[in-house]
């Protein structure tokens, strides 16, 4: 036994038997045995190298051939002096799976919330199972591991949408006369910082981050993608911080300062500008919001919602990217303007109300929507049946009893957010200055955050506490009666009232009053906002239309609208304003667009904010849906499958009565 000991001791370094094998030369093995009498000692072992196995293999693992080497890291912060992180990382001969502490350690609820955001129907990241996602937790890596729909197909578009934007602005510098290209290279005007900025952007990191994809073992994982994820947000960011809704406008602009030159390719010209536009409305829409949440889980200790992430995390996510805030592309510091002392006695305008508007309004989502419901939401029918097929809502909505004032709420917020995707082609003009010298809304901002509405405030702050109110009533027959279920419905209760529902009267069961966490102003503020806004322009609209004349507010209200992604809204008004007409005498108009789109916002301004709306004619008591037979909570009904068929008969109909 001792000797056994001796001999599986590992005191040799390591390499030291093959160099004294060597220094020996070839020995007969009878010869070896003759050798070790006589010499005797002890037979020890060498010392292994301490290496990571699959690191081993990975250190001959070749770059594929279709890569080649990369250059020297270029960027607009290069000046500044600053590595930007992994840069030598991203420049190793040797391919390996990223080891997952290089993804910050995060508590597991913080994890959750984010992967369930991946696994979403919006985002498709990684895989979602429904009910069977718990197996991945018995997987090796399996709550890491990314669709390979989304890095083989998904990102291959981004890479090709980010390269034409840049291939587009370039060319529009390139036709620029030889005057105004002086100007873009050394004017102080913002559109000349974004054409150089932009000029100046190189998809080679991209590419290369892409192809070291390929080089790994699948299945990939959230912390392989995260030199790609940083170098696409590199570029992208030093322009985004000016406001993404603004770039448009930029483009715009510089459209308008090149056709006034007398050689200037004018159909050409009009042709790139329509491109660009429409490239950034995609990186915007797509590449930016659809790979915020990987970016929220390589840098963000705290879960934020989109688009509040962004500047929330600003700091965070400019230090994962090797940014400085001197790199970015900002906007100008608004000049302060004091305010004068209020006056008394200001008479308040009434929310929500009842017009020919709200009229006209219900009259079009009945056209858009037959047999929905809209003609009688007094009797507050379920919409579920209908709605749901069409939009995909998330858990939670299923849920919502018909006399909850939450559906009706939560359709007409999705069918104006359709809406508002074909308004943000639209070049509003804002006033620079506020007259009542009190803090204003924005349109741009309501575009940018409508969405958020329906995907933040109602499915966390509301849907959420639903669904566990739900499912704990449905367990416990005496949870509604408890002391924990009346703290949980005077919850949904507040949070009704915060957020949509300001005319909502109820009688707290529970003495605690949650906070009130969203991060947006309330609902029923920014419905008011944009009744009155595209009221005035609908207004300007009708006084000129006869001549196509100009409108103040609003540069292209005459041009055939149009919406990048066509969706349920888009095609249904394709049919009705005759879409398939591209001539001056179109009726598909951005004009006819805000008329439309007012008549709906009026009729949601009407639910929530008149307290005379069939929204307030029933008691809050039951939130959700109940069956008959047991009194227990129902999650489904039986869906409706004919809604396009309605809507094809309805129109069939109006023609031959006309």
């Amino acid at each position: 036994m001792a000797n056994d000991s001796l001999n599986k001791t590992a005191d040799w370094a390591p390499g030291t038997l093959d160099k004294t094998r060597k220094a020996i030369g070839d020995i007969d093995p009878q010869e070896a045995a003759t050798m070790a009498k006589k010499l005797g000692g002890q037979v020890l072992n060498e010392r292994s190298i301490l290496v990571d196995p699959p690191l081993r293999t990975a250190v001959h693992a070749k770059r594929p051939s279709s890569v080649p080497p990369r250059p020297p890291h270029r960027t607009s912060s290069s000046s500044s002096g600053k590595p930007t992180p992994d840069t030598h990382a991203s420049r190793h001969t040797a391919i390996k799976h990223r080891r997952k502490n290089d993804l910050q350690t995060l508590p597991p609820k913080l994890c959750t919330e984010i992967d369930k955001l991946m696994m979403s129907s919006e985002y498709q990241i990684k895989a979602n199972y429904g009910i069977f996602n718990f197996i991945r937790r018995f997987q090796k890596d399996g709550t890491e591991k990314i669709l390979p729909a989304f890095y083989d197909v998904t990102l291959k578009l981004y890479i090709d949408h980010m390269e034409a934007f840049i291939t587009v602005i370039k060319t529009l510098i390139q036709m620029a006369p030889n005057t105004y290209k002086a100007k873009i290279a050394g004017g102080t005007d913002i559109k000349f910082k974004f054409l150089r900025t932009v000029a100046g952007w190189t998809m080679q990191d991209i590419k290369f981050a892409y192809g070291d994809l390929f080089a790994l073992p699948p299945p990939l994982l959230v912390c392989d993608l995260i030199p790609f994820v940083r170098a696409v947000y590199r570029p992208l960011m030093t322009v985004y911080y000016y406001g993404s809704s603004k770039i448009p406008k930029i483009i715009k602009e510089i459209y308008a300062d090149e056709i006034i030159y007398p050689d200037t390719d004018k159909e050409k010209l009009q042709a790139l500008a329509k491109e660009a536009i429409t490239k950034w409305l995609y990186i915007d829409t797509e590449i930016i919001r659809k790979l915020y949440p990987l970016l929220m889980r390589m840098c963000s200790d705290t879960y934020e919602v989109y688009p509040a992430f962004f500047s929330v995390k600003v700091a965070d996510i400019l230090q994962f990217i090797g940014l400085h805030k001197f790199d970015l592309l900002l906007p100008d510091k608004p000049k302060a303007v004091k305010a004068p002392e209020q006056k008394e006695n200001i008479v308040r305008e009434v929310r929500g109300k009842r017009d020919e508007t709200v009229t006209t309004g219900l009259n079009l989502l009945d056209r858009l929507f037959p047999e929905a419901g809209f003609q009688n939401l007094d009797m507050h029918p379920d919409l579920f049946p209908y709605f749901q097929p069409l939009y995909k809502f998330d858990d939670g909505f299923n849920i919502l009893s018909p006399s909850n004032p939450m559906q009706v709420t939560v359709v007409l917020l999705r069918i104006i957010e359709d809406l508002f995707q074909g308004c943000r082609n639209i070049a509003f003009v804002e006033d620079e200055e506020d007259n009542d010298y009190t803090p204003r809304d924005s349109i741009d901002a309501v575009l940018d955050d409508w969405s958020a509405y329906r995907e933040n405030v109602f499915n966390k702050l509301y849907a959420e506490p639903l669904i566990y109110f739900a499912n704990q009533i449905y367990s416990q027959s005496d949870f509604e009666s408890s002391q924990f279920g009346k703290k949980a419905i005077t919850a949904l209760w507040w949070q009704t009232q915060y957020q949509f529902l300001p005319e909502l009267k109820f009688k707290p069961l529970a003495l605690e009053r949650p906070t009130n966490d969203s991060k947006y102003p309330p609902l029923y503020k920014r419905v008011d906002f944009v009744r009155k806004y595209l009221t005035g322009i609908a207004n300007a609209c009708d006084a000129v239309a006869h001549v196509h004349g100009t409108v103040d507010s609003v540069r292209n209200p005459w041009e055939h609208y149009r919406f990048d992604i066509p969706n349920e809204i888009s095609k249904r008004l394709d049919v009705l304003l005759g879409a398939q007409n591209t001539t001056a005498t179109t009726n598909a108009t951005n004009a006819n667009l805000l008329k439309y789109t007012l008549c709906i916002v009026a009729v949601l301004d009407w639910w929530i904010n008149n307290s005379d709306s069939p929204a307030y004619s029933v008691p809050p008591t039951q939130v959700c849906r109940i069956s008959e037979e047991d009194g227990k909570p129902l999650f489904s009904v039986p869906e409706r499958h004919d809604q396009n068929k309605l809507f094809a008969d309805a129109i069939r109909t109006a023609y031959q009565k006309k």
